[in-house]
């Protein structure tokens, strides 16, 4: 019949299917520029184009990532010290890099508020680095560091203070992350690996 697979034609087609490189509950490294993140594969996969395959990750915050066949060896390890081996790699090529151990306010002020939709603690604060810098993670923002007080009143008008009516968070410690050097298309001067225009 026409459209259909004849048996030979359909046995082919199974033998392309993408193989399984990683399975249920074994640890996964993400690796993005030189950070390393640690990470469960779930056990569910799918496939996808001509030979592909996608597995679930769950991070250690609980929420999810994913990686591909493709991936596995250049942006995902099965094991730390290739990980970190690729990580050390960049570090090297890059060097316009702040540490989160280096990064010492002056002043913190943070503000949260809990979510409707889902219960969850929204978070956003700045610090003030000195010499008119300031550290900046508003409600759905990167972690960001960025010249110029205006950048403050920037922070006051997100719109979650005009609809969620978040309070002050009194001796709030921040957890810092490395901060890379932006390229010139973007505002900020340094932000988180995960930001695009973050470079290092």
């Amino acid at each position: 019949m026409q459209g259909q697979l004849d048996i030979f034609s359909y046995m082919g087609k199974e033998e392309k299917e993408p193989p399984i490189l990683l399975s249920k509950g074994q640890i996964v490294y993400l690796v993005n520029k030189a950070e390393i993140e640690k990470c469960t594969v779930s056990g569910e996969m799918w496939t996808f184009g001509d030979n592909g395959r996608g597995y679930r990750l769950i991070r250690e915050n609980g929420l999810y990532n994913v990686t591909t066949n493709e991936k596995l060896g250049r942006e995902a390890f099965t094991d730390y010290e290739s990980a970190k081996s690729k990580a050390d790699e960049y570090l090297k090529l890059h060097n316009k890099i702040i540490f989160a151990g280096d990064i010492k306010p002056v002043s913190t002020v943070a503000y949260a508020y809990i979510r409707d939709c889902d219960n969850r603690k929204m978070t956003a604060f700045y610090c003030d680095l000195g010499d008119d810098m300031y550290y900046i993670k508003e409600f759905i923002t990167y972690h960001h560091i960025i010249k110029g007080s205006k950048a403050i009143k920037k922070f006051m008008e997100q719109q979650e203070f005009k609809y969620c009516s978040p309070k002050e968070i009194k001796d709030f410690v921040p957890h810092f992350k490395n901060m890379y050097k932006c390229t010139e298309q973007s505002d900020w001067d340094y932000a988180e690996c995960e930001y695009t225009y973050a470079v290092g």
